[in-house]
């Protein structure tokens, strides 16, 4: 008597199975989304110098609070409010001896730091070549924004110091650091219209470099010291 196989078990449509299920699940299922902000950090530096002290009248203080109250300067506002308060302060433009100061970029200054790169770029070692050679472009860079934009090239020596409480929400505070972001982007468009006929982004990155020197970003959700 002949031995009894097994019979087997016909598994050829099992992989067309787990197909479908693997699309349907991918289909069907709800991919949960990051909210955030692209930043860029500081470089690492070893100096121990204490923060200067910033003159009371150069912080411009933006508060996000629990119930997503937004303050500005110790005054309730909306999140649509801010981004002009931002330009105003920046500009200030009637000179508001307790708004930021804000005068035209020292042309001396600009060519003195150029000087000085070159010089360190001159006796500069190897490893700290590339640094250096960042800082002179950066500095002739300078220079050109001001050949460029002339009496528009001014330095404010505002501080935005963006604060929140424990109470904050999220989203509120992310709402509001992006229309701090839009403030700098609207000024520095609004420059380029008027000196170079075209918007932003319409601008080449040497272009944009040069806006960017001219309104500096300057946001610190740090304690800022008076």
């Amino acid at each position: 008597m002949g031995r009894r196989q097994a019979p087997e078990v016909n598994a050829g449509s099992m992989a067309d199975i787990a197909f479908l299920l693997l699309i349907f699940f991918l289909v069907t299922s709800e991919m949960s989304k990051e909210a955030g902000m692209f930043q860029l950090l500081p470089e690492k530096t070893t100096d121990s110098t204490p923060p200067k002290k910033i003159n009371e009248r150069n912080i411009i203080n933006v508060l996000a609070r629990e119930n997503n109250e937004l303050m500005f300067s110790g005054e309730s506002v909306s999140l649509n409010q801010i981004k002009g308060l931002i330009k105003e302060r920046i500009l200030n433009e009637g000179n508001n001896s307790k708004w930021p100061e804000n005068k035209v970029a020292d042309l001396n200054k600009i060519k003195e730091r150029i000087a000085i790169n070159r010089k360190n770029l001159e006796e500069t070692t190897i490893e700290k070549q590339v640094s250096s050679e960042r800082k002179l472009r950066k500095a002739e860079l300078r220079l050109k924004a001001f050949e460029l934009f002339g009496n528009d090239f001014k330095t404010s020596e505002h501080v935005i110091n963006l604060q929140a409480t424990q109470g904050a929400d999220y989203q509120t505070y992310i709402s509001l650091k992006d229309e701090l972001k839009q403030a700098y982007t609207e000024l520095r468009s609004e420059l380029a219209k008027k000196k170079l006929g075209r918007g932003w982004n319409d601008l080449n990155l040497e272009e944009k470099g040069m806006l960017k020197m001219v309104y500096k970003e300057n946001i610190s959700e740090a304690p800022v010291v008076q």
